[in-house]
């Protein structure tokens, strides 16, 4: 573990930039089966890509932005994420599927968590930080305070339902794509703080942003007509 910590530190531009390319290519296809199916869910993981791909982009930039320009971009990338993530469950609703009404309910709650997040995004607590030669501000609020609270609730929150969503999708249609687009994305995440490197955390759970937007691809591709 200590060596792949030690390359992650040394190389993490390299790995930040890899990842981004990889995530904006995901994100075109999926825009472009969009067009051409013309189905909510396709556009709904694509706009998810769009809030991942931003979020990768303002860290493999972060040292090349001026220092005055940089919290706001920052500021940015918090409120898009926030604004984004929750997407995972309308996501989940057009993956059961729901009935219109039910569906219409997890529109409801998507909104109101998009609400929440873009609120959580401007109101964070920001300082700087630098590992190896990436800069990036991160968010530095009391853990207890309602911004980190609504924070918490989104990363995981949304990524759970995706996993239980997963499940029902395999069993009921022998399709894992789904599952393992929520389950991926939760070890990754997850993966940071369980190793004790809490510091790299944001580039360990970029492998799990990309895992979820590929298996996402995989099952339109193969799912939706």
């Amino acid at each position: 573990m200590e060596q792949i910590r030690e390359f992650l530190i040394n190389n993490c531009t390299f790995v930040v930039w890899g990842i981004t390319l990889l995530e904006v290519i995901l994100t075109i296809i999926l825009f472009m089966d969009h067009s051409k199916k013309h189905d909510p869910m396709i556009l709904c993981m694509a706009f998810l890509g769009v809030g991942l791909c931003f979020d990768a982009l303002i860290i493999g930039f972060g040292g090349m932005i001026m220092t005055p320009i940089l919290p706001l971009v920052s500021r940015l990338r918090f409120i898009l994420h926030g604004m984004c993530v929750p997407l995972n469950l309308a996501i989940c609703g057009y993956a059961i599927p729901l009935y219109p009404k039910p569906q219409r309910a997890v529109w409801v709650l998507t909104a109101l968590l998009m609400i929440a997040g873009v609120a959580s995004g401007v109101c964070r607590v920001l300082e700087q930080r630098e590992l190896g030669d990436v800069i990036r501000f991160v968010s530095a609020g009391d853990k207890s305070s309602w911004p980190e609270i609504v924070n918490t609730v989104l990363s995981y929150g949304t990524v759970i339902p995706v996993i239980i969503t997963g499940i029902y999708v395999l069993i009921k249609n022998k399709t894992p794509h789904i599952f393992f687009a929520g389950a991926l994305m939760f070890v990754f995440a997850a993966l940071g703080p369980a190793t004790g490197n809490t510091d790299l955390i944001f580039v360990i759970s970029m492998f799990g942003e990309l895992f979820m937007l590929l298996f996402y691809l995989i099952y339109e591709k193969r799912n939706i007509e």
